[in-house]
């Protein structure tokens, strides 16, 4: 009432200068406009406030599918639940590989991660005695294996890696990775043998091949004396014996050491 007062008199005294028309707002539609804003605001806030509550206080829903299939094929929403409704995450399959092993072995970052972070030991093994690490860089999965460091899992660059070449399956990527780490092609190990002499003596082509290109020495005795070339020629086994001779041969082997 005050205001609609105080903007008469000033309409009243303008009004009086040549030419000057005074339009004041009516009150009613001035209330009408004030009230509408404050339903307008009103309801914004009650619509925030529901949002905030259902968002703070609902719970996934439990989840649909089994968990190493989840993790398997990455659902992180269905891996999200079962965390939640607190299923085992050491529990394995019927491969005896845990949840965690089974996200190493499918390069599922995030979702190894999560396993993690959520209780699943990164140095647990499974039931080949290998830990969630060793299957990451097994199957050449770098990145799961930098988690998994990063969450406490202890690295033997040395071991693992002539473990990997005892097997023949040294991902390029994991021969990086264990070489950054600190893994020795030149060292010999308790059987006397750098890694070279264990993928000769096993007949990995490939491996020969990728230990060579990494920086080997195709001329480095093992501890009984033999060189790589001759180890070949004697002991590699297999169809790809006669292939890993030529490949030491034409990086420079020889059979027997200088004079």
């Amino acid at each position: 009432m005050a205001f609609t007062l105080a903007r008469q008199a000033r309409c009243g005294s303008l009004q009086a200068r040549p030419g000057y028309e005074c339009r004041a707002r009516p009150d009613r539609a001035l209330k009408r406009s004030r009230v509408e804003g404050v339903k307008r605001s009103t309801g914004c806030a009650l619509m925030l406030v529901a949002a905030l509550f259902l968002t703070g206080c609902s719970e996934p829903a439990e989840p649909t599918v089994n968990l190493h299939r989840a993790v398997e094929i990455g659902d992180i929403d269905q891996v999200s639940r079962h965390i939640y409704w607190k299923s085992d995450l050491a529990q394995p399959d019927a491969h005896g590989d845990p949840p965690l092993h089974v996200a190493a072995r499918a390069g599922r970052v995030a979702i190894a991660r999560a396993l993690a972070r959520n209780g699943a030991d990164p140095a647990a093994p499974n039931a080949a005695g290998k830990t969630p690490l060793h299957v990451a860089l097994e199957h050449g999965r770098t990145q799961v294996a930098e988690m998994l460091i990063d969450q406490g899992a202890p690295l033997d660059a040395q071991g693992t890696l002539v473990d990997l070449i005892e097997i023949g399956e040294i991902k390029r990527e994991t021969l990086n990775f264990l070489l950054d780490a600190g893994a020795q092609l030149g060292n010999l190990g308790s059987t006397g043998e750098a890694p070279l002499h264990i993928a000769i003596r096993n007949g990995h082509l490939e491996t020969v091949r990728r230990l060579i290109l990494a920086g080997a020495d195709v001329n480095q005795p093992a501890d009984d004396g033999r060189l790589p070339l001759r180890i070949a020629r004697e002991s590699a086994p297999g169809r790809d014996a006669r292939f890993i001779v030529s490949t030491l041969e034409r990086n420079g082997a020889r059979a027997e050491p200088t004079p």
